[in-house]
C-alpha cells in the first residue's frame, strides 16, 4: 500500500500567494488505495507568538480557566448546568445537552488523557452544538493547527468507538501524533444515535463556525487549516459556499472530500474561482462509492492541487480523515 509522507511545515493561509490552477496531473488522479494505519501524519509543535491569552492559564497543573458564557467543558460541567440544559424549553439547549452527554461517554478516554472538550451553541452552525477538542498539553501561545470535520449519515460529533466511520478513533490518533491540533466538530440539526438521514439546514458558514469555536476556546494563533466532509457532510460545504458572498463561507488550506460528492461538487468547483478557493493549497478526494465521474468538475477546477485516492467502501473513505501531508 502506498504511504502518504507527512510534512513538518505549517503554512498560514494569509501568507500564501494566489496561484493560477495548472492543468490536472494524471499521476495525481491515479493514486492507489491507502492504508490509514500506515499513514504517517504531519507533525509540528508550533511557533511561540508571545501573546497573552485572557482566562487561559494553560494546562500544566494550573487552575482551570474561565470559559465564555454558554460554553461548557464536557469533562467538568456541573450536574446542575447539564440538567438545566436538558430541561430547557429551548430545543437547541436540549441538543447541546445531548451532545455533551455523548462526548462525556464516547470521548472519556480523551478526557482522561488530558484533552479538553468544549461544547457550545455556535451561530455559524445555526445555533446548533459544536464540540472543540483541545489536545493534552495544548499551548495557546503556540501556532495552532485546526481541523474542522462535518460527518455524514448515521453519525454524530461523538460516536462510540467501533462506529463504522471511525471519527472518534481518527480524532484520538490525530491528537496523539500531531501536536497543537485542535479539532472542531459541528453538529447537524437532527443529530441522534443510530440510523438516520443527516440534515444540514442549520449551516450558515464553515469559516464563521470554526472562527467562533476557536475564539470561544481561547485559540488566538490559528495556522494551517484542514476542512473535511464525509458523505452527506458535503452539503455543509455547499451551504457554506452559497450562503456567504464571494466564497468567504469556506476557508481551508486543505479540503478533504471523503466520498462526499452528492451534489456539492458544482459549488466547490465554482468556489475555486474565489479568493479563498484560489488560496486553497490542496483538494483531496477520497473515492469510495460515489459515482465514478462525480469529480470531473473538480479535476478541471483545481488542476494540480487536486488529488484522488480510491478506497473500497463508503465508510473506509472517512478512515483517511487528516491522513495527508500538510502543505501540498
Amino acid at each position: 500500500m502506498a504511504t502518504i509522507a507527512a510534512s513538518d511545515r505549517m503554512i498560514r493561509t494569509s501568507a500564501r500567494p494566489r496561484v493560477a490552477a495548472a492543468p490536472p496531473s494524471r499521476q495525481a488522479e491515479a493514486r492507489p488505495p491507502v492504508n490509514p494505519d500506515k499513514v504517517k501524519l504531519s507533525q509540528d509543535s508550533g511557533t511561540a507568538s508571545g501573546k497573552a491569552v485572557p482566562n487561559f492559564p494553560s494546562w500544566a497543573g494550573r487552575q482551570p480557566r474561565k470559559l465564555p458564557p454558554g460554553s461548557y467543558s464536557a469533562g467538568s460541567i456541573s450536574k446542575e448546568h447539564l440538567e438545566g440544559l436538558k430541561n430547557s424549553k429551548d430545543p437547541k439547549d436540549k441538543a447541546l445537552a445531548a451532545t455533551i452527554q455523548r462526548a462525556q461517554k464516547n470521548y472519556a478516554g480523551l478526557i482522561k488523557n488530558g484533552s479538553e472538550i468544549i461544547a457550545n451553541r455556535n451561530q455559524g452552525n445555526g445555533g446548533q452544538p459544536v464540540l472543540t477538542v483541545l489536545p493534552p498539553g495544548f499551548d495557546p501561545k503556540k501556532e495552532t493547527r485546526v481541523h474542522t470535520h462535518y460527518h455524514g449519515f448515521n453519525s454524530t460529533v461523538a460516536d462510540p468507538k467501533g462506529h463504522p466511520a471511525q471519527t472518534t478513533e481518527r480524532t484520538e490518533a490525530l491528537q496523539k501524533k500531531v501536536p497543537q491540533t485542535v479539532v472542531v466538530l459541528p453538529e447537524t440539526a437532527n443529530a441522534q444515535d443510530g440510523n438516520y438521514r443527516t440534515s444540514w439546514p442549520n449551516v450558515k458558514s464553515q469559516a464563521d463556525t470554526t472562527n467562533q469555536a476557536l475564539s470561544d476556546a481561547g485559540v488566538t494563533n490559528p495556522g494551517y487549516r484542514v476542512v473535511s466532509a464525509h458523505s452527506a457532510g458535503g452539503e455543509a460545504l455547499r451551504r457554506s459556499i452559497q450562503n456567504v458572498p464571494g466564497g468567504k463561507g469556506l476557508q481551508a488550506d486543505r479540503l478533504e472530500l471523503l466520498d462526499s460528492l452528492y451534489g456539492s461538487q458544482g459549488a466547490i468547483s465554482d468556489w475555486s474561482k474565489t479568493a479563498n478557493g484560489r488560496n486553497l493549497r490542496s483538494l483531496n478526494y477520497v473515492h469510495g462509492t460515489n459515482n465514478t465521474n462525480n469529480d470531473a468538475q473538480l479535476k478541471g477546477a483545481f488542476g494540480n492541487r487536486y488529488h484522488r485516492v480510491n478506497v473500497k467502501g463508503h465508510y473506509e473513505a472517512n478512515h483517511l480523515m487528516d491522513s495527508f501531508a500538510d502543505g501540498n
